[in-house]
């Protein structure tokens, strides 16, 4: 292919989601793949972050007739600066003749076509700026020049066309008049009702108890407060689908909350009250909810594994260090925010790079690559779907390998495999950087409000420099010891216990079906007894709505939960441990994976159990 670019090109280069950037196009290294599409690509070396890709032509400018293209950004990110001093220096030390001549401007092409033109750019400039400023000083008389040469030209133009609509025009009038009266009318008389309805307001009554969310009223209760003023038998009540996406109603038979719960844990002699209103009350993440996807009434009704009372903003003082994170997912997505509330300065970078944008709104700087954000940064936190992810990150072109140098931070916050934490952590002091692992407990709803539950191992000063953030994240941070991979082997004990309490209750949930129980009477019955937990209450729950709606939200996804079985199970192989309950709680994820639930929420494991 014919191009008019060569090795030794003084460039800037984009590449997709990111800015342009200073470069120089380079030989290409023999271990960095070509792209295997059709179009010219040239192998760019990227100045400051010392970074190196394969960037098609049609996204390359030669620097020499750009120079100053791309400087003028609004917002400036980390390195620009001292990418383009370091460009400008090869620019510079370039010999006279490697120097392309530089082409004439637009004004001066129009000029030289132009001769006779009284007015250069310059004095266009200087026009359009005494024009700016006669308009703001005199903007009220501009209006009325321009009000009445408008009204001028439509009398000159349209004369005959206002006629001919003079009269539609006119019943138009007469229509609006009539509306406004309409509506005016309908407004005094709702104001009399309201008056009235206040004035022969009864006195507020002792409220009954609260009971728990999605369970049905008990018929005696029902008769003792509202006694039948009617002679006739009262009809068969039929039981409505309980729907935690349906946006909370008032019911106008009572003055409480129309969801709210209690949850009572018997044995441990702990009382655990929610209370949800819905009269006015907004989640006070609603709006990033809204930004990244998450409808507010999910948010707001639909509760996970770490079910708590909605939590007092914390007093935290932000580490002076800069924190990078990196992924963008269901949790990291909660994880950042709490991040950037408690007043941390962070770097974001996100494989889909769409995903970045709400939080640069809301005060996040935005990296160029892994290596770039943490080449910036003094404390690196990742949380990524699995091993692979996590290897990809680390160990990848532009990856965190590239950016780590002495004294730099990683903490890996992924669920991965001890093989991999390990590999991780030994790569990354081998270049004298410190490590910490921090898998997390908790799911979509705790990481947005700070609620998750972190475990730690590793260097325990890099422990004691994540506390501000830790506070802002989680509930509860546990250092567990400096051996790398025990936090990852509590993290997956934790799992597969969970894995198999879900599996159970879905189970259970499908026996009930097949044998003719109420779902939601089995449920109500599970979060009364002993068995009653937020998982259980939860999950049950879940599984009941799915029966109106046939959807899972997911909170915690179930491939994941799945992963992180058989994780356990391989966890469970290395100690020469038998996994009875765990192994079987797999083979039933595993099923729903293969019926499509694989994105869903954990609780469509009951789809296994289905026959």
């Amino acid at each position: 292919m014919a191009t008019k670019l060569k090795v030794g090109d003084l460039v800037w280069a984009k590449m997709k989601g990111f800015p342009a950037w200073p470069g120089k196009i380079i030989e290409a290294k023999a271990d960095v793949k070509r792209p295997s599409n059709k179009k010219l690509h040239h192998f760019v070396f990227f100045f400051g972050s010392e970074n190196y890709a394969w960037i098609p032509e049609e996204s390359i400018l030669l620097y020499p007739f750009n120079r100053d293209k791309f400087t003028s950004s609004s917002r400036i990110p980390k390195g620009f600066k001292e990418a383009l001093e370091a460009i400008e220096d090869a620019y510079k030390a370039l010999p006279a003749s490697a120097i392309p001549a530089e082409l004439p401007s637009i004004e001066e092409e129009i000029a030289q076509i132009f001769p006779q033109r009284s007015d250069s750019p310059k004095e266009g400039k200087k026009l359009k700026k005494d024009r700016r400023i006669s308009q703001g000083s005199d903007s009220k008389s501009s209006k009325k020049d321009n009000d009445i040469k408008r009204n001028s030209r439509l009398q000159k133009n349209g004369t005959a066309r206002s006629r001919s609509l003079g009269s539609v025009t006119k019943k138009d009038k007469m229509k609006n008049i009539k509306t406004t009266s309409k509506i005016l009318k309908a407004k005094d008389s709702l104001k009399k009702s309201a008056a009235k309805v206040l004035k022969n307001k009864e006195p507020i009554k002792k409220l009954t108890p609260l009971r728990k969310y999605g369970t049905k009223r008990s018929l005696s209760t029902d008769t003792e407060q509202r006694p039948s003023t009617s002679s006739k038998p009262p009809a068969k009540k039929q039981r409505p689908l309980p729907q935690l996406n349906a946006s909370p109603v008032r019911s106008p038979e009572s003055s409480r909350p129309s969801q709210s719960s209690i949850f009572n844990l018997s044995e441990s002699g702990f009382s655990h009250t929610k209370i949800r209103s819905s009269d006015g009350y907004k989640s006070p993440d609603a709006e990033f909810s809204a930004a990244i996807g998450i409808r507010p009434e999910n948010h707001i009704s639909k509760i996970e594994e770490s079910m708590l009372p909605r939590p007092v903003p914390k007093a935290i003082i932000p580490t002076p260090l800069r924190i990078g994170f990196l992924g963008l997912g269901i949790m990291g997505q909660g994880m950042v925010m709490n991040l950037l509330r408690s007043g941390h300065e962070v770097t974001v970078w996100n494989r889909t790079g769409t995903k970045c944008r709400e939080f640069i709104k809301a005060g996040a700087l935005r990296g160029l690559a892994p290596s770039d954000v943490v080449h910036n940064c003094d404390i690196t936190f990742t949380c990524v779907a699995d091993s692979s992810a996590v290897r990809d990150l680390v160990f990848g072109n532009s990856g965190v390998l590239q950016g780590i140098s002495r004294g730099k931070c990683y903490v890996e916050m992924s669920t991965v495999d001890e093989e991999t934490m390990e590999d991780v952590a030994e790569a990354i002091m081998a270049r004298g950087g410190v490590f910490l692992e921090a898998p997390v407990c908790g799911s979509r709803v705790p990481a947005l409000e700070g609620q998750l539950i972190i475990l730690t191992s590793g260097d325990r000063k890099l422990y004691d420099d994540c506390y501000s953030c830790f506070e802002a994240m989680g509930k509860k941070s546990f250092y567990l010891g400096n051996e790398v991979g025990t936090a990852t082997r509590m993290k997956l004990i934790h799992n597969m216990i969970l894995g198999s309490v879900v599996a159970s209750l879905g189970e259970g949930m499908a026996l009930a079906e097949k044998v003719g129980i109420d779902q939601e009477d089995l449920a109500e019955v599970l979060s009364l007894g002993s068995l009653s937990c937020p998982t259980i209450n939860h999950k049950s729950q879940a599984i009941v709505n799915a029966i109106a709606n046939n959807k899972f939200d997911p909170h915690f996804p179930l491939q994941h939960q799945q992963k992180d079985l058989r994780l356990a199970l391989t966890l469970g192989d290395r100690a020469e441990h038998p996994l009875y309950v765990a192994a079987t709680a797999n083979e039933m994820f595993k099923r729903a994976r293969r019926l499509g639930y694989g994105d869903s929420d954990i609780a469509a494991v009951v789809k296994a159990c289905s026959v």
